[in-house]
């Protein structure tokens, strides 16, 4: 069984695909900053599986970005509602595999997809685990995928990773994302219903994190993934530039210079 995102034609669309994220996401933010990407660095060659919170339409966009920035070697894939897949079917060769919700049959179809997905080191295999959208941060309990997949002797890394889409200073909002230490599936229990309560708690420690990180809005805090775009924009913006020009200063689209690290 051939995973999702397979073949040549698969390699040419993601890589245009990445190409239309980078821009579509710059023209709609004012930027896309991470922190935690230390815990990127030493992934190994195994399967990546990074499970997130799911506060907005966004997150797909978010997962594939970053996948293109830092893990740009991997090859993206998620799950996503089969009805909706239909009704794209190009997305299955940009790495999306259906899941059919609200049924066993799904679930296990779910499971055996997921798992010939993660038999590839190169793999980056994103799932939001409470299988629903929900408030940046309210906690909600994972469905059970998740821990089905995550065991013991899993053989890859797990991540837990945090998003948050807030408005600073500009016009645009602030697309954040915080990625927690791997979690160490050696020391999961074996119980299912607690392996999740487990899963569950590292990410509501990422998250609780970076809400704290928002709230500073200290930009410094976070690495500079992706520069959106800034300022007014409209004849307040021309009014600014002809102001800027009239002094002879150089002209500052952003409210506040940038000092991302």
């Amino acid at each position: 069984m051939r995973g999702p995102g397979s073949g040549f034609l698969s390699r040419v669309l993601n890589r245009g695909f990445r190409r239309y994220v980078r821009r579509f996401i710059g023209s709609n933010f004012n930027a896309a900053r991470v922190t935690g990407v230390e815990h990127l660095v030493s992934l190994g060659d195994v399967p990546v599986l990074i499970y997130v919170n799911h506060p907005g339409w966004w997150d797909p966009m978010s997962a594939v970005l970053l996948t293109d920035l830092l893990m740009s070697e991997r090859k993206f894939a998620a799950p996503m509602d089969a009805d909706a897949l239909k009704r794209y079917p190009i997305l299955e060769r940009l790495g999306f595999f259906g899941v059919s919700r609200d049924s066993t049959a799904g679930a296990r179809e779910f499971l055996r997809t997921a798992r010939t997905v993660l038999q590839d080191s190169r793999t980056a295999l994103w799932m939001t685990p409470t299988g629903r959208f929900h408030d940046v941060r309210q906690a909600l309990p994972f469905q059970p995928g998740l821990a089905h997949l995550v065991d013991p002797d899993f053989a890859g890394t797990v991540l837990p990773l945090a998003l948050e889409y807030p408005f600073w200073n500009e016009r645009r909002p602030e697309l954040l994302m915080a990625c927690g230490p791997p979690v160490n599936c050696s020391q999961l229990s074996a119980d299912r219903e607690s392996r999740t309560q487990q899963l569950e708690a590292a990410l509501l420690e990422v998250q609780a994190h970076l809400r704290d990180l928002a709230i500073a809005r200290d930009p410094r805090s976070f690495r500079l993934l992706l520069d959106g775009q800034g300022g007014i924009g409209g004849w307040y913006g021309l009014w600014r530039r002809l102001s800027f020009w009239r002094r002879g200063q150089k002209f500052a689209d952003r409210h506040e210079e940038r000092s991302d690290g």
